[in-house]
């Protein structure tokens, strides 16, 4: 996975897999939209109703108080703390240059109709929900069981791997729905490639340090890297059964 790493800015420059990107102006426009209204709408509705349930549970809580406030803060949005949101905002960048690079290696033109397109968005939306509530509550966890237990060093160091770790399952699972996985499947093939998806989402963590542009860098650098490392797996799929029903 390291050395596809390296080399996935020059394949990308290479192989110019930004052209035609901005010819899709209608469908751009719609999933534009879409990605700015519903994700806000439902992690707006999650934190807020996940905030008071932690509120009434753990109100002398210091430490779950503590995490929580971190994990739904929207002043740290771009900063990097709230990333499973800004994914599902370049789902589309995503998905664009997955396809492009599964193109590349397969030949065939890959078309997605706009049900497709769709089904796409409403995917990442419901899998970066379900990443975010994991790392939440996985993360509440580690800072419970190091604040009794110790050593407290390793708090952040642990709750970042697995941010890391349910950041790149994202890119990854995006592949596996090009090719009609289920959700159900798609992490049953990703958990096969824990290091792989971990090593992509400690290099998407890093590039989201960069403010704005660094969700620009993820989308390509990410997505790219993720599908060129599963087409070389035993894992990988035909490029003319992509989102064939």
């Amino acid at each position: 996975m390291s050395a596809i790493l390296l080399k996935t800015i020059p394949f990308i420059f290479e192989n110019k897999l930004w052209i035609g990107f901005f010819k899709h102006k209608l469908t751009l426009l719609i999933s534009i939209i879409a990605s700015l209204v519903i994700p806000w709408s439902i992690f707006n509705f999650f934190s807020s109703n996940v905030k008071a349930a932690y509120d009434s549970n753990f109100k002398n809580t210091e430490i779950a108080t503590a995490s929580l406030q971190n994990a739904v803060s929207f002043s740290s949005l771009f900063e990097g703390s709230n990333k499973f949101l800004i994914f599902v905002l370049i789902q589309m960048l995503t998905v664009y240059f997955s396809n492009k690079t599964i193109e590349h290696f397969s030949g065939i033109r890959i078309k997605m109709s706009g049900k497709e397109l769709i089904q796409s968005q409403i995917r990442s939306i419901w899998v970066s929900g379900r990443n975010w509530l994991l790392n939440l509550v996985i993360g509440v966890g580690i800072s419970i069981l190091l604040g009794v237990f110790g050593p407290k060093f390793l708090e952040d160091w642990l709750k970042w791997a697995v941010s890391c770790y349910f950041m790149g399952y994202l890119f990854f699972d995006n592949y596996n729905n090009t090719f009609g996985l289920t959700i159900k499947e798609s992490s049953f093939v990703i958990r096969k490639h824990f290091g792989a998806a971990l090593a992509v989402g400690i290099v998407a963590n890093i590039l989201f340090i960069l403010p704005f542009i660094g969700a620009l860098f993820v989308s390509f650098i990410c997505s790219v890297a993720a599908t060129w490392y599963m087409h070389t797996s035993e894992d990988n799929h035909v490029g003319e059964v992509a989102f064939k029903d």
